[in-house]
């Protein structure tokens, strides 16, 4: 951990300056510590869970000096990045700004020194105004999914209120349309768990009154889109659970699945609900944002045999698009990298007590790779389906490597003990930045990826313990001895 004699601020100075004929930004100041963390600048990637993030490290000196040159577009709003935290710049050439951020209160209390209006305080009161929110949404979260009173809609409401008096009509109202979307996503939710517990609801009449809303609060505006977590996905996911879908696929197979599982058998009934919410985008450019994050989905979720059509379906009707057609370009030979007869990417990881386990030591078997956190409960309650595999097959046909996706090493030593699993346990750690989670194209997890005997990638992530892994290595296993 590096601490500097500096009070506990941060101060960055930023000198906007013309070089090659692209603005750039000048970004110096001081820090007093940073611990395990770094200081960063990032811009928003066109779809959150799987483009490359255009990510700048500002180096910090031992005296806690740092400066760095960015590019950055007019009325461009990058993200400082401290740890788990952002604080939200708004930069462009006309401006020249310094920052002053308290480590410890970090991204509260932040003050700009060179914004036209005071935006750094209308942010600062916005923060302050929804202290405590999101704890108060958790807990009634768990009570709108059974059904029972709840003040989820008010909070959520109170919420974008708040960002609207505060951010509306600056720079920053992308936090008030952002806001707006979680508001809605929430209502439409609602829809979902009441039309499940109680007699007599009305889902159709509740749908419509959440779409008449979106309209009035502009949702299906390409800036509003744009300003979600990930433009329509979210709230198209969520509508389409409202017919029930869901609760017929677990009847259907009278067992417990996850919901990666049901999204995989059911895919062509949620991907039809999905795309009705299309029909309510009225801007072309718009409608093109959107459908580019279900197609993502689509390629990321079914495979590429599947997706294909949907992709080259897209790449034809919005070629007037290439920011968007790009991105998806990329992204379906990301995922083509690592499809079903391909090589498994190379690693060298180390276990608990710092042995160094790679890909090439375990060739000749069947290895399950098993991506998965300590916080994440549908990866925990998959390991004693894991043990009952690990138990049936000889460590001649089958290996399991848990690849962790924790942040904190200490946390993932205490997890490991406190499951005592037998298969190897590495640890990579960065999170969802993990090496080999990501050359995998990870986006979320548990993750799942099953190497066969010749090194190479069998299935991608379309496999579960507690569901098809069982019946499948039998196949595999059985066809062998034929």
């Amino acid at each position: 951990m590096k601490y500097f004699a500096t009070p506990v601020l941060l101060a960055l100075s930023i000198l906007l300056i013309s070089s090659c004929n692209k603005p750039q930004v000048t970004i110096n100041g001081t820090i007093d510590y940073l611990g395990d963390s770094s200081l960063l600048i990032e811009d928003t990637p066109v779809h959150y869970k799987y483009a490359p993030v255009q990510r700048e490290t500002l180096s910090v000196q031992d005296n806690g000096r740092f400066n760095r040159f960015i590019n950055a577009k007019k009325h461009e709003i990058k993200q400082v990045v401290v740890g788990d935290e952002k604080y939200p710049l708004v930069v462009s050439p006309d401006y020249e700004l310094t920052l002053t951020i308290s480590r410890s209160d970090f991204p509260k209390n932040v003050t700009v020194q060179g914004y036209p209006e005071h935006w750094d305080q209308s942010y600062n009161q916005y923060l302050e105004s929804i202290d405590g929110l999101s704890d108060s949404l958790k807990k009634e979260e768990d009570k709108m999914k059974k059904a029972q009173p709840n003040t989820v809609d008010s909070l959520s409401k109170y919420k974008y209120k708040k960002a609207e008096h505060f951010l509306n009509d600056t720079p920053l109202q992308a936090y008030y349309q952002k806001a707006v979307g979680e508001y809605l996503v929430f209502k439409i939710r609602a829809v979902e768990y009441n039309n499940r517990f109680l007699e007599e609801f009305n889902a159709d009449s509740a749908r419509k009154a959440v779409f008449k809303k979106a309209d009035q609060l502009d949702f299906f505006t390409l800036e509003s889109l744009k300003a979600q977590r990930a433009g329509i996905r979210d709230f198209a996911h969520y509508y389409a659970r409202t017919f029930g879908i869901y609760d017929s696929v677990k009847t259907a197979y009278g067992k417990e699945l996850s919901e990666y599982d049901i999204k995989r058998l059911a895919y062509k009934e949620l991907n039809q609900k999905r795309l009705e919410v299309l029909e309510h985008i009225e801007s072309r450019e718009a409608r093109a944002y959107a459908q580019m994050y279900l197609v993502a989905e689509r390629i990321s979720e079914q495979g590429l045999a599947i997706a294909r059509p949907s992709y080259q379906a897209y790449l034809n009707e919005y070629a007037d698009f290439p920011e968007y057609t790009d991105f998806l370009t990329y992204f379906y030979n990301e995922i083509k990298s690592v499809s079903p007869g391909q090589p498994a990417i190379p690693f060298s990881i180390p276990d608990i007590d710092g042995t160094l386990h790679t890909m090439e030591e375990y060739q000749g078997k069947y290895v399950l790779l098993d991506f998965w956190a300590g916080w994440c409960q549908p990866c925990l309650e998959e390991f004693s389906h894991m043990n009952e595999l690990y138990s049936k097959y000889s460590r001649e046909d089958l290996e399991i490597l848990g690849i962790s996706t924790d942040v904190d090493s200490l946390v993932w030593v205490q997890d490991i003990k406190r499951f005592d699993n037998p298969w190897p346990q590495l640890y990579g750690g960065n999170g969802f930045d993990q090496e080999t989670f990501k050359a995998y194209k990870g986006g979320g997890i548990p993750f799942y990826i099953l190497i066969d005997r010749e090194g190479n990638i069998k299935r991608y992530n379309d496999i579960r313990p507690s569901f098809n892994l069982e019946t499948l290595l039998d196949s595999l296993i059985a066809n062998e001895t034929l």
